[in-house]
């Protein structure tokens, strides 16, 4: 009997300073939030030189730009991304290899450039990713960082990627991962 009142008014001063406490933060004034990381807008843009050197050795390739883009693509990404363009490590050279999405006869493709310590070297899709129609591209590219993938299709089916690779998406779908293995550019595809 002693032991469930003392246990009982334990519980009662507990509530009571946890209400104190409670009650007296919330009446406390809260600062104002500033921001003191300071935002990069461009943080995917390829060198005006690579692309200039890409277009030279894709004479039919255009760059696509961010007017090509549907309405739809903008409801899922904000509109300060470069959706169309990255660069990453993908062959672990230390330097940095570029991606682009491009149109080639009303066909979207993307462009890979090695980095070389004495150039570049490149590699377009020698498939489509989609027909470029009036509504414009859904598609963007960004960075697969390595790691496990597990995807189930038909089959169950898993990628371990060592290195990052480049990740292509139909607006917020995985659609296929490019990655480097053996000097050739690999495709997973996720759907």
């Amino acid at each position: 009997m002693m032991n469930s009142l003392i246990s009982r008014l334990l519980f009662f001063l507990f509530l009571s300073l946890f209400f104190n406490g409670c009650s007296k933060s919330s009446k406390e004034s809260v600062g104002e939030f500033k921001r003191n990381v300071t935002t990069e807008s461009h943080t995917f843009t390829i060198p005006k030189e690579i692309k200039d050197s890409l277009l030279q050795h894709f004479s039919e390739a255009e760059i696509i730009n961010k007017e090509a883009y549907s309405n739809l693509f903008w409801d899922f990404y904000d509109r300060t991304v470069t959706p169309n363009e990255c660069f990453t490590d993908i062959n672990n050279d230390q330097i940095m290899d570029y991606a682009l999405l491009v149109k080639e006869k009303n066909n979207l493709k993307v462009i890979i450039a090695f980095s070389t310590k004495k150039g570049y070297s490149y590699w377009i899709s020698p498939f489509s990713i989609e027909k470029i129609n009036t509504k414009g591209v859904n598609f963007c590219v960004t960075i697969k960082p390595a790691g496990r993938t597990d995807v189930v299709k038909k089959k169950p089916e898993s990628l371990v990627l060592k290195n990052n690779g480049f990740l292509l998406k139909n607006l917020e779908q995985d659609y296929l991962t490019l990655y480097e293995a053996d000097n050739k550019i690999m495709i997973f595809k996720m759907l």
